[in-house]
């Protein structure tokens, strides 16, 4: 009798600890996509403390399943490079690195770690862990890496379980044996299962660097973006618009208009900035033709060199889970009215010269009201 209580008992921890992986798990991964992996869409935002122009950009995150307990996530550019390539396991209340690269032009640095510390990165109980690796190339530069990260707040977005983590990292450049450059700064993320990743803040002496999950992509749709061709990350077939039948004059050849991330201070944009579109948008707002409506409605459009906007495009809308959604038309063309009806855009200028180039605005919409306007 006291065996097969012992028995039982192990069972029950044993299931429970599977349980605990199984659950963490979902905050990198949706259950359904364990093997073929999810792909996580983020726009960032680059907030200069010296209150210059804001940037924004974007990048892709690949998470999968390999094995039974081994899981890779590869971050790739908004051209679809490569950037890093980090594996994981995950060991009940914490997510363990077991390998990452990071990808340059020239260059690829691999990390080494010490023997005697567990290469925690994301705890999922309120121990503070600590992280540390050095990134080497195959010459004499090197990276250290050092974090301290803990759970902070179990929470709920969007109607999911979330997870609050807080780091701080020390990150000091080393060529041979001269110190080079040493960076402190402290992060705040947001997982949410099934989503991976929702959202974080990186906070550095000189930015506030914010990014924000927009879309999930399957890998078969990702890998039909990547060969792309000249149907690079914002490209719009013209014949596919809310406003094909009008003409929108273009300063060089369709394949050539900028993505909307280049430009630098000088990318394409709203003139006066998000205060200015906002106050612009709920002046001319009709909130019941929004039918009480949520999720997220991207308008992708083309601001052409003089800074007029045409051939608008709403194929990246979706709904708080990031599936695909399909708006009520009253509400598409209420808002793409507003947003068409912007007489003047800020041109891109590159190396001096202004260029057409890809732009987006997109409502976050929640019961009918406009909670948020990006970027």
């Amino acid at each position: 009798m006291h065996q097969k209580l012992q028995l039982l008992l192990l069972c029950i921890i044993c299931y429970s600890c599977n349980t605990t992986s199984d659950t963490n798990e979902r905050y990198f991964i949706p259950q359904n996509f364990k093997n073929e992996g999810v792909i996580n869409k983020y726009y960032t935002h680059v907030y200069p403390k010296n209150k210059q122009n804001i940037k924004t950009s974007l990048d892709y995150s690949w998470t999968k399943k390999l094995n039974d307990s081994l899981y890779t996530k590869d971050i790739y550019n908004p051209a679809f490079k490569l950037q890093s390539s980090k594996q994981f396991t995950i060991e009940d209340t914490d997510a363990v690195e077991v390998g990452y690269k990071r990808y340059y032009p020239r260059d690829t640095l691999n990390a080494v770690y010490p023997d005697d510390i567990k290469t925690t990165y994301i705890p999922f109980s309120k121990d503070t862990v600590y992280y540390h690796a050095r990134l080497h190339n195959s010459d004499s530069i090197y990276i250290d890496v050092q974090h301290i990260a803990k759970l902070v707040k179990d929470t709920l977005i969007e109607s999911k379980p979330a997870k609050i983590i807080e780091q701080t990292t020390t990150s000091t450049t080393v060529f041979g044996t001269t110190r080079r450059d040493t960076m402190q700064y402290h992060s705040r993320n947001i997982y949410v299962r099934d989503l991976g990743l929702y959202s974080s803040t990186l906070t550095t002496d000189e930015n506030v660097i914010k990014r924000i999950l927009v879309e999930q992509i399957l890998p078969k749709q990702f890998d039909s973006l990547s060969k792309h061709g000249i149907q690079r990350v914002g490209y719009i077939d013209f014949d596919k618009t809310i406003d094909k039948d009008k003409d929108l004059t273009l300063c060089t050849d369709h394949k050539f208009i900028a993505d909307y991330y280049n430009g630098g201070n000088d990318r394409a944009g709203f003139i006066g900035g998000k205060g200015k579109l906002k106050k612009l948008v709920y002046g001319s707002l009709d909130t019941d033709k929004l039918n009480n409506a949520s999720g997220y409605l991207t308008f992708r459009f083309v601001i052409n060199c003089k800074g007029i906007a045409g051939k608008f495009i709403t194929d990246q809308s979706a709904d708080f889970d990031y599936n695909e959604k399909q708006f009520s038309k009253e509400t598409v063309t209420h808002l793409y009215e507003i947003i068409s009806g912007v007489k003047k855009w800020k041109p891109c200028v590159i190396r001096n010269v202004k260029r057409d180039s890809y732009f987006y605005v997109t409502f976050i919409l929640k019961n009918g009201e406009i909670k948020d306007i990006l970027p």
